[in-house]
Formats: structure tokens, C-alpha cells, sequence
């Protein structure tokens, strides 16, 4: 329950920041004639020096209404903004560069309303694995070991009975009887030298997976009275918030993590950073060194500045539009940072929309297909329409465009986990 808080939280936060760049498109009439901010003559329903709405309002009813508007209403500029996003966006695009801005939801707007939007979604479809109990899966193996154990023994129980009668009545079948005890028996070996082995293994390692739990347990414990007492103290907090975090993803991770034990934690410990000997290499291994001992508070810190640095995909991504339309003077940097907004916007609120589908059996194929075949289609037609280009050339474009959109994310990736480590 608590993450669905969260989400939600997250999507009122997401509106409130879009509303705070994004300039509004009307209000009511008031009777005001002066406004009540800056003391301007007023002349319609907004005040033409300052901007605040000549209409004011001081109840808990209209408070309540400013939340569902933000989220919802965006003054109604959403509902004309989103089926041309899906659907026309190199007309939207087009439309915004020129002047009609009034008309539509701004991109930076849109984009920090979707990031905000997704990054809430995802979050609320993650699977909550911190109550789950990985022993159970064991024990569920060892049930299903003894039980084929048992129809095995069982199988030459009989054999061995139908032997003894053979002997009485039809010695010819002898023979025949001790290859299939033997053949079962054969099974029942690789059944005990396969399985069995596993299951003990599997045992030891959750053995060893309970010892880990318990000890992150401690220290969860241990961080949460240090921040009480700090708190307490008038002492900062931010650096242990921080690795508490970390270490309750930590926690949740291993819960999932249990029932396809491996050898990462292995692997993990076999990192080794010290022999790097270049300007700066000191600070990395210190780094690396510091990832390898909280590997949870990294994975929290590069999940946190995804969120807070997704807006660093604008930047990366423009000078990659620039480079498809460099000899055409008639575009400019502002252009290229539009069409990119809009772009990444619409990306999200796909992935939001298909992750959804895909998380119910009944919509699952359909998330699948518009996931799989709908991005390259939007791409095309954005070009098209926003450059004005001839079909093959968007189409070529496009196809850069894929290949440049995949470079950005991996330097945008690059970006968020050298903040993490760092």
C-alpha cells in the first residue's frame, strides 16, 4: 500500500512541477478590477503585468479542485496535446516551433509530467518480493524429489513381486523382469545423484542466503536508530537515509534474487580495481571499491538519478538530431530541442501505457505489439511532418535516428551509474 502512496505522490509532484513552468490558458471572470498581486489595472482574466489570474479563490473546495486540475486538466491544453503527440506529432511540433504555444502543453512540461508518470508506474508494477519466503520453493523441490523417488521404488516394488510370481508360473519372464528393475533402478540412481545433490545444495545455500538476511537485518536496524539519534542531535541525516535506503532494496533484491541462487555474490567479490594506474584512478578504485561493498546503495542511487537526471536525455539527444539536419539553416538548436522533447515524451508515455498492457494477461500481446512496432512508425511520421523531408529521406533519417537514440541511452547510462559510483 505504501508504494502506491508513493506513485501517487509522485504524480501530483510530477503536476505540480509542470504546472510551474507551464503557463496557464485562461480562468474565470472576476469582478476584481485591480490586481491583487501587483496592484495592475486589470483588463481581462489575467493580469497583463504580472500574470496572475484576476480570479482568487480562499476555499478548502477550490484548494482541493487546484490538485485534481494540475494532475488532470493541464486547462484543457492536454486533451488537444496528447492525440497529436500519439498520432500527428510532426504537426505538433511544427505548430509549437512557429508561435500556436498557447494552444498546446509545453514539451519540457509534458516531459516532466511523463517522467514523473512512469517512473510512478514502474514503481507500482514491481514485484514486492520482501514477504516472500524462497524456502518455500526448496521445500516444494524436495516434495516433488520424494515423490518421483517414491513411484520409482514403488514401480520396482512391483517388479520385484512379479519376478517372484514368474518363477512359479512363467520362468521365461525372468529375464525380462531384471533388465526393467535394473533400468529402474538406473533412473532412481541419476534421480538421487542429480536431484539430490541439488536439493542439498540449494539447502546450503539458503543457509547461507538466511545468515546475509539476518545481518542486513541488523544493520537496517542499526541505521534506523542512528538517524533518530541524529536527528535527535540536530546532526544531518542525508548520508545515512541514503544508505538505508540502499540497504532495504538490498533486502527486498535477495528475497528475489533467492530463488535463482548463483554465484554473482562470488563474482562480486573478485573484482579488483587496484591495478589502474592513471591521473584520477585512486578516486575510481575508492569508487568501485565503495560500490563492491553496498552494491544495493548503488543500484538505489542509479534508480534515484534516473529519476532526477532524466532530463539530461534533452541535451544528449539534440546535438544527434542536429547532426541529421546540419546543412538545412532553416532549423534551428530550438528546433531540434523540441522535437526531441516531444519525442522522448511521447517514448515514455508509451512505455508507461505498454507496461500496463503487458501486465495483464488479457492486453499482454497487444502491449507487446504497439511496444514492438509502433516506436519506428512514430519516429517516421514525426520527421515527415516536423522537417518537412520526402518519404525515403525520413525514412533514412529514421533509421539513424534509431541507431543515435540508442547511443544516447547508453551515454545517458554511462552518466547515471558514474553518478551512482561517484
Amino acid at each position: 500500500m505504501s508504494e502506491e502512496l508513493a506513485g501517487a505522490a509522485d504524480i501530483i509532484t510530477g503536476a505540480a512541477i509542470a504546472r510551474a513552468v507551464e503557463p496557464d490558458a485562461g480562468g474565470g471572470k472576476s469582478e476584481a478590477t485591480i490586481c491583487l498581486n501587483c496592484g495592475t489595472a486589470l483588463a481581462g482574466a489575467h493580469c497583463h503585468q504580472c500574470g496572475q489570474k484576476a480570479q482568487i479563490h480562499r476555499t478548502l473546495h477550490a484548494f482541493g479542485h487546484d490538485i485534481l486540475h494540475s494532475v488532470l486538466h493541464f486547462d484543457g491544453k492536454i486533451w488537444r496535446t496528447l492525440p497529436m503527440l500519439f498520432w500527428n506529432p510532426g504537426d505538433l511540433t511544427r505548430r509549437y516551433v512557429h508561435g500556436e504555444r498557447a494552444k498546446f502543453v509545453s514539451p519540457l512540461a509534458l516531459f516532466l509530467f511523463s517522467v514523473f508518470l512512469a517512473f510512478a508506474a514502474f514503481n507500482w508494477l514491481l514485484p514486492d518480493d520482501t514477504d516472500s519466503n524462497p524456502a518455500v520453493t526448496i521445500q516444494t523441490a524436495q516434495q516433488k524429489y520424494q515423490k518421483d523417488r517414491a513411484e520409482i521404488m514403488g514401480d520396482i516394488a512391483k517388479l520385484e513381486k512379479e519376478k517372484i510370481e514368474s518363477l512359479t508360473n512363467r520362468p521365461s519372464d525372468a529375464d525380462r523382469i531384471d533388465k526393467e528393475i535394473s533400468r529402474y533402478r538406473a533412473n532412481l540412481k541419476i534421480l538421487d545423484d542429480s536431484k539430490g545433490e541439488e536439493l542439498r545444495q540449494a539447502q546450503i545455500a539458503m543457509q547461507q542466503f538466511d545468515l546475509e538476511k539476518t545481518k542486513l537485518q541488523t544493520e537496517i536496524a542499526k541505521l534506523e536508530a542512528g538517524i533518530a539519534e541524529a536527528r535527535k542531535a540536530g546532526k544531518p541525516t542525508q548520508a545515512m537515509e541514503d544508505q538505508l535506503e540502499g540497504q532495504k532494496m538490498g533486502f527486498r533484491l535477495m528475497n528475489t534474487a533467492a530463488n535463482t541462487l548463483n554465484k554473482s555474490g562470488e563474482d562480486l567479490e573478485d573484482w579488483r580495481f587496484t591495478d589502474l594506474d592513471f591521473p584520477g584512478a585512486d578516486a575510481l578504485n575508492k569508487a568501485v571499491e565503495k560500490a563492491k561493498n553496498n552494491p544495493q546503495l548503488l543500484l538505489y542511487k542509479v534508480q534515484s538519478n534516473a529519476y532526477k537526471f532524466s532530463w539530461a536525455l534533452i541535451p544528449i539527444s539534440v546535438p544527434f538530431v542536429w547532426l541529421l539536419f546540419f546543412w538545412r539553416r532553416q532549423f534551428k538548436m530550438f528546433d531540434h530541442a523540441v522535437f526531441v522533447t516531444y519525442s522522448l515524451t511521447f517514448m515514455m508515455l508509451l512505455g508507461t501505457v505498454c507496461a500496463l498492457l503487458i501486465s495483464f494477461p488479457a492486453t499482454e500481446p497487444v502491449g507487446g505489439i504497439l511496444l514492438a512496432f509502433y516506436p519506428p512508425i512514430h519516429m517516421y511520421r514525426h520527421l515527415h511532418h516536423a522537417y518537412q523531408t520526402t518519404r525515403s529521406g525520413a525514412f533514412l533519417r529514421m533509421c539513424l535516428l534509431s541507431f543515435f537514440a540508442m547511443t544516447a541511452l547508453a551515454l545517458f547510462a554511462v552518466l547515471i551509474v558514474a553518478l551512482g559510483v561517484t
